[in-house]
């Protein structure tokens, strides 16, 4: 199989015709989203939080929620990063059309948005890898059709896209062949808003660091500009996004779960060492000098990160507590590790893992076929792929970022594969460029799930709605009241009506969580003295909802276990209609004077 060499030649129509239809077809699933309906807890409360800033009822550092009435009192720490540009779509549109559509155009244009940034950034770096025009198509057709597509759908407004897209720009500045200004800037700019957004993207953020650290020690003073104006920037931007995002600088930073003080201070010293690396040392030849100076500026940073917060070198999860952890936290999809993932589905494993498997091969197949100027960049594609495969074995939302890379390097060896097929031709080339095409997609690795599927799933299911706002609308039109509800039942209720919730699920409410868990896995007799104290007047109830039917099943005699098998006690009195009370959510008055 030859060797690409790079492709900064390659047109741009073909991929900018790619990405519109790609687009088209995402916006096809825009539906819902327009109609009212998100896809899940965090885009509901997403958008909750951004209906509290328009409104005033929360300002710019205040991401608590109001209406999540827990014993600490209703505590986020979510970036505001992403309401900017959520909050300000719905500002402008709201006066045209009104603001629920204006709340459901945003929520499908900012995912779509995002979706075109990432297709973007992904075909700039594969052009920067060296991926032949075919490679290009095929990383972004692999992208498209891969597990990083889930957080880009209409009707997804969460951060993890944000935090996808800007990892994404950050790895294509240091890609940069020129080695511009500008990428330095670009990439300066994506650190501290990666750690500002998500907490999560702080293992990608600490290997652009060292990418550009590594880039400067291979290729010395070549490197020295901008790995100074890098610097620099780093140090402004993570000052910046620490004063200007939630909860601000005079807010609670002593943190592990969000951008605190020890990431803060970090890419302070980080930033500071890079800058007076590069100004009073810039060659420092030998390379072993280099080596030197630049492994004492990253154990200078680390060393401070461990110093201003040491719990932070530790599972962020490590303080919640063990009935929390095991009661909610081990049933959080995206949460759950690569052992869980395989009970769960042996076929959703692999498509998983065996994906990012094959991008980890096909990004160590490229480095060895690596042409003159592309080992080093070739090398960084291996870093992040091992990076996103490794976090995704501890837990799955890493799937993302571990398929985004595969995507990348899926679709630079399916390109060198289609090259050899065009200067080769005959049946040992097509055999080779069709092996390399199913082993180096997503859909590869899907096949053997559509060929032998899982166990089938109860219909009961499908016909299940317990969050979307038409389930929701009778219980909507109630005066506003404080209900009792499961943990996956607070952000629907709080977004879809004026009703007040007791838990919803959110790792800094560990108590209201506790609670819950430990009243629907208790004793009847019990329930209705526990739920008195968290100041609820009704109880919400969905029959069928997974979170109700693992607490029957854990704890048989339960006060969950009672309610799944139909035996209501006589202190809950039902609101719904008994017609509406198939498949639907039930709204019960707490009866405190009935035995």
């Amino acid at each position: 199989m030859q060797t690409e060499g790079p492709s900064r030649e390659a047109p741009l129509w073909p991929l900018i015709a790619f990405g519109a239809v790609a687009i088209g077809i995402i916006a096809l699933q825009a539906g819902p989203a327009l109609g009212g309906d998100l896809r899940g807890n965090d885009d509901m409360m997403r958008m909750q939080q951004v209906r509290d800033l328009l409104t005033g009822d929360r300002g710019w550092y205040d991401v608590s929620q109001r209406r999540l009435l827990t014993p600490e009192g209703g505590a986020m720490h979510w970036s505001r990063l992403p309401d900017l540009f959520i909050g300000g779509i719905v500002f402008l549109l709201q006066p045209l059309m009104g603001t629920r559509m204006a709340e459901g155009v945003a929520a499908t244009l900012w995912p779509l948005g995002q979706f075109a940034w990432v297709l973007a950034a992904a075909a700039l770096c594969l052009r920067r890898l060296g991926a032949s025009l075919s490679g290009q198509l095929a990383g972004l057709f692999f992208l498209s059709i891969s597990f990083a597509l889930f957080n880009l759908l209409p009707g997804r407004i969460d951060h993890h896209g944000l935090g996808l897209a800007l990892t994404l720009t950050g790895f294509a500045a240091l890609l940069s062949p020129d080695r511009t200004r500008r990428s330095a800037v670009i990439a300066g700019l994506c650190v501290p808003l990666m750690l500002s957004v998500a907490i999560e993207n702080l293992p990608a953020a600490g290997l652009l660091l060292a990418g550009f650290g590594l880039a400067w020690i291979v290729r010395g003073i070549e490197e020295t500009g901008r790995i100074r104006l890098f610097g620099s920037t780093l140090v402004i931007a993570a000052l910046l996004s620490y004063v200007l995002d939630a909860p601000g600088a005079g807010g609670v930073r002593t943190v592990c779960d969000a951008y605190g003080q020890s990431h803060f201070v970090a890419l302070l010293v980080a930033g500071a060492g890079m800058f007076t690396i590069a100004t009073f040392m810039p060659g420092a030849y030998p390379w072993q000098n280099r080596l030197l100076v630049m492994a004492i500026a990253g154990a200078a940073a680390l060393i401070t990160f461990l110093v201003v917060n040491p719990a932070c070198l530790g599972d962020p999860y490590s303080g919640i507590m063990e009935d929390v952890r095991s009661g909610w936290l081990s049933g959080v999809g995206e949460a759950r590790n690569a052992s869980a993932v395989f009970s769960d589905s042996f076929s959703s494993g692999l498509f998983y893992y065996g994906f990012g498997v094959a991008g980890i091969a096909a990004a160590v197949y490229a480095l060895v076929r690596a042409p003159s100027g592309l080992t080093l960049a070739r090398a960084f594609l291996i870093g992040f792929c091992v990076l996103g495969f490794a976090l995704s074995l501890w837990q799955l939302r890493a799937a993302m970022l571990s398929h985004a890379f595969a995507a990348i390097a899926g679709g630079l060896v399916t390109g060198m594969a289609f090259g050899h097929w065009r200067a080769r031709r005959g049946g040992q080339a097509a055999l080779i460029l069709l092996l390399v095409a199913v082993f180096a997609s997503p859909a590869g690795w899907r096949l053997p799930g559509v060929l032998l599927p899982d166990e089938d799933t109860s219909a009961k299911e499908e016909d299940i709605d317990c969050t979307s706002s038409g389930a929701l609308a009778q219980i909507a039109a109630a005066p506003s009241m404080v209900v009792f509800t499961p943990i996956d039942l607070g952000a629907p209720l709080i977004f879809h009506t004026p009703h007040y919730a007791t838990a919803a699920p959110y790792h800094r409410n560990p108590k209201a969580l506790s609670r819950a868990l430990n009243i629907y896995t208790g004793p009847v007799s019990v329930a209705r003295e526990k739920m008195s104290r968290t100041g609820a007047t009704h109880l919400l109830y969905c029959p069928g909802l997974n979170e109700m039917e693992a607490y029957a099943k854990r704890a048989p005699e339960s006060f969950a276990a009672a309610l799944e098998r139909g035996d209501i006690p006589a202190w809950l009195v039902p609101m719904t209609p008994a017609e509406a009370r198939v498949g639907d959510p039930v709204l019960y008055t707490i009866a405190f004077d009935r035995n």
